[in-house]
C-alpha cells in the first residue's frame, strides 16, 4: 500500500506521531535507514510508538499482497496498461500497475475522507525531531542528514494532497517509475497513463465508497 492508506488502515483514534510515522516509515526510509528493512525491531524507551508503526506497516503489506482484493486491482491496472498505446516501449507494466493501483487508493481517500490526508500530515507535522535523530542513531544509516532534509521536504511538499490533480497525480507516477529505474515517460506517454487512470476510475474506481470499504474488509 501506498503512504496514506497505510495510515487510514492503522491509524490511532488519538493524534501520536511517533506511532504515524512508524506506519510509513519502511517505505519512508528505504534507501536511508537498514534497520526499517527488518520486521523484528526491538523496542525502545519511549520510542515504542514508532516501533510499533513499523511493526503494523509490515502486517499490513503481508495481508494486503496476499488479499484477492489486491490481486484483482493491480491485474486490472496492469491489463489497461498492456492494451494502452504509448508513444514509446514502457517496460515492466505489472509494476506500473501494482503501483497504479496503491496510488489510486491514496488518491479516493483524498478526494472522498480528505481529513485522513489532514490528520496524516498533522501529525507528521507535529513529530519531534530529536525524537527521529534518536531512533535512526539505533540503527544502522547511511546519511542521517540526508534522510532529515527528505523526510522534511516530504511534510513540507504534502504532495499526496495533490493527487486529485490529473497532472500531478500523473507526475507523482512517473516520478515512481524514474526512481525504479525505468525510462521516463514522455509527455505523451503522460497523457496516455492519464487517460488509463480516467478508465479505471470510470469502471473498477467508480464506486468510491465501496472501495474503501473492500479495503477496510480485507483487514478485519
Amino acid at each position: 500500500m501506498n503512504y496514506l492508506s497505510h495510515y487510514y488502515i492503522y491509524q490511532d483514534n488519538k493524534p501520536n506521531p511517533l506511532y504515524t510515522l512508524g506506519l510509513v516509515f519502511p517505505d519512508l526510509s528505504r534507501g536511508f535507514v537498514s534497520a526499517a528493512g527488518k520486521k523484528d525491531l526491538p523496542l525502545h524507551p519511549h520510542l515504542d510508538p514508532l516501533v510499533l508503526g513499523c511493526r503494523k506497516h509490515y502486517e499490513a503489506d503481508k495481508i494486503f499482497h496476499a488479499c484477492s482484493f489486491f490481486e484483482e486491482g493491480s491485474h486490472l491496472c496492469v491489463e489497461v496498461l498492456k492494451k494502452a498505446r504509448f508513444e514509446t516501449e514502457v517496460p515492466r507494466r505489472w509494476f506500473i500497475g501494482h503501483i497504479l493501483f496503491e496510488l489510486l487508493l491514496d488518491r479516493i481517500l483524498v478526494r472522498h475522507q480528505p481529513q485522513v490526508c489532514i490528520d496524516f500530515y498533522n501529525d507528521l507535522n507535529a513529530l519531534n525531531l530529536a525524537d527521529l535523530k534518536e531512533f535512526i542513531d539505533l540503527h544502522a544509516h547511511k546519511d542521517q542528514e540526508r534522510f532529515l532534509k527528505f523526510f522534511e521536504h516530504f511534510c513540507k511538499a504534502a504532495y499526496i494532497r495533490n493527487y486529485p490533480d490529473n497532472n500531478l497525480f500523473a507526475f507523482s507516477l512517473s516520478r515512481i517509475i524514474l526512481k525504479a529505474g525505468l525510462p521516463p515517460l514522455s509527455l505523451t506517454d503522460k497523457i496516455v497513463l492519464q487517460e488509463c487512470v480516467w478508465e479505471l476510475e470510470e469502471t473498477r474506481f467508480k464506486e468510491s465508497q465501496g472501495v474503501l470499504f473492500e479495503l477496510k474488509e480485507v483487514f478485519k
